[in-house]
């Protein structure tokens, strides 16, 4: 079953890579529904929110082209909190809608990598990256799994570009339907340097093939940057970024410096 939830006037959102313009229609993301999608709003270039019952309780979405499910078991909670969009401690976030984080071989979102952009108010060394996470099964996934986080350069209208550094993942991802906020730190001995006023981004993907995680949506958050591709990849060279800023709510997050 699929259900139209709405569509939005074409500036509310703008896809596009770092080297040339792009749009929805030009990008073939790797769903069912997007199809019906672009059919209803390829006029206006617009944003459609569809859903496609998989279980009782639990739908797919595309919002702002980016794939996740929502109806997970579980509530929104508090706001988020002052240089955080998770509250502090990146406890306050959607526990029922998820962003995939996948593998190529699933038949759902598959290689959706999402990046998260922040403007470091002082300058500082960087400690953590916190992100509630779940290992997700229910789309033909393996249980267990880790995921591949690293902090980026970037810019706000341009979206991720080069690699900082690949960031050490802190304690285990646990299997759906428990979340657990995981703590995303540098190597041990290593130190990051953020410069005030500089635009940087958190960035997941999931190298493993046949491993489906989610990253769990703030309740609020539509101004942060919000990038995301199916390239399955952070680092990759040649990768065309999307940019869902402002077409809906970004992955939860916080970083600590």
């Amino acid at each position: 079953m699929t259900a139209k939830i709405g569509c939005f006037s074409a500036g509310s959102i703008a896809f596009g890579s770092q080297d040339k313009p792009d749009t929805l229609g030009s990008k073939k993301l790797r769903r069912t529904i997007v199809k019906k999608m672009l059919r209803n709003c390829l006029v206006g270039l617009g944003l459609t929110l569809l859903v496609v019952s998989v279980a009782s309780a639990q739908q797919n979405f595309v919002k702002g082209g980016v794939a996740g499910v929502s109806g997970l078991h579980g509530q929104a909670v508090l706001p988020p909190a002052v240089f955080s969009n998770c509250g502090t401690g990146c406890t306050s976030y959607n526990t029922g809608s998820g962003y995939y984080i996948s593998g190529t071989s699933l038949s759902t979102g598959a290689g959706q990598s999402i990046a998260m952009g922040f403007k470091a108010t002082v300058s500082g060394n960087f400690i953590q990256a916190l992100a509630p996470n779940t290992v997700y099964t229910s789309n033909g996934g393996a249980s267990k799994g880790a995921m591949s986080t690293f902090l980026l350069h970037g810019n706000a209208t341009t979206g991720p570009k080069a690699e900082i550094a690949k960031l050490v993942q802190n304690g285990t991802i646990p299997d759906y339907p428990t979340i657990k906020t995981i703590h995303y730190t540098p190597k041990k001995g290593t130190t990051i340097a953020l410069k005030k006023g500089v635009t940087y981004f958190v960035c997941q993907t999931e190298p493993v093939a046949n491993v489906q995680l989610l990253w769990m949506v703030s309740n609020s958050d539509t101004t942060s940057p919000f990038w995301f591709q199916d390239s399955d990849s952070c680092t990759k060279s040649g990768l065309t970024w999307l940019n869902a800023t402002g077409a809906a709510d970004g992955a939860a997050f916080q970083v600590n410096y």
